[in-house]
């Protein structure tokens, strides 16, 4: 006897939608150039993030190709670990500050003219930030202005810079500001042709070294596409897995509901 029609088409969607566990399996076996050694809970984590906001909020309106494009620059971007980071990979920014600040003064930062992570008029250290690294007190505030004007939401990110080690909106500024140009005054559609998605060349959206790591970026940029495509995220990616709400907006976990009131009693007595 037939099943019920509904179910049967619910059932359908839910085949064809993008299967995430195929998806990781291309990336640590089927070519796991990028992983060699298999992928930590936190790199899978930090993935399925990017893909939960990319689900929500931009599969439907953008190419595939521009997925595949920003995951590749934030594997070179973070260092291969798929989450926020600040620049050098330091637990905070003031030590992010000494790190650049002693690579400056022995000679590896050629590329900078003026050190950008001393502390500026807040007094916080504007180091590189993110999925896509955020420099300079201007770029914070454009990526807060830009999230306003795209989204309607202000997340504060020129009151606290750390906010960009928020995944959701870490991978919000990378998306969003490829998609329009955040960074430097190019954006993805300009790598566009029929011939398809320039990868190697679209790495001057994020820093202006294509020509000496554009074809690492674009071996980045196809591994991604092709697990992607493995994973039939090119039918049909599906909706998000988990909640990826702004900062503000989370409802807090039952057992953060359950110890609030103590905490706020206990609060009293201090």
């Amino acid at each position: 006897m037939p099943g019920n029609p509904l179910e049967h088409r619910l059932g359908t969607v839910h085949r064809r939608a993008m299967n995430r566990a195929a998806f990781f399996h291309h990336l640590t076996e089927t070519d796991p150039r990028l992983f060699p050694n298999g992928m930590t809970a936190a790199q899978r984590e930090g993935l399925g993030v990017k893909l939960d906001v990319w689900a929500r909020w931009y599969a439907a309106d953008h190419p595939l190709t521009y997925l595949a494009a920003a995951l590749g620059q934030i594997y070179r971007e973070t260092g291969g670990r798929m989450e926020p980071v600040l620049e050098a990979f330091a637990p905070d920014r003031a030590t992010s500050a000494e790190r650049l600040q002693k690579a400056f003064n022995a000679g590896r930062l050629k590329w900078v003219r003026e050190p950008y992570w001393m502390a500026d008029e807040t007094g916080r250290h504007p180091v590189g930030g993110g999925d896509i690294q955020l420099t300079h007190r201007r770029n914070y505030l454009g990526a807060e202005e830009g999230l306003k004007r795209r989204f309607g939401v202000s997340v504060g990110l020129g009151e606290n810079y750390d906010l960009i080690l928020d995944p959701v909106v870490s991978a919000h500024v990378a998306y969003s500001g490829m998609i329009e140009g955040w960074f430097r005054p190019c954006k993805l559609a300009d790598f566009c042709s029929d011939a398809g998605l320039d990868y190697a060349a679209a790495r001057d959206i994020v820093n202006g070294d294509a020509k000496m790591i554009g074809e690492e970026i674009a071996r980045n940029c196809e591994i991604f596409e092709a697990a992607l495509r493995a994973a039939g995220a090119d039918r049909d990616f599906g909706p998000p897995e988990a909640p990826v709400d702004w900062p503000g907006q989370r409802r807090p976990s039952l057992l953060q509901r359950f110890i609030a009131p103590f905490q706020r009693l206990a609060d009293r007595f201090r």
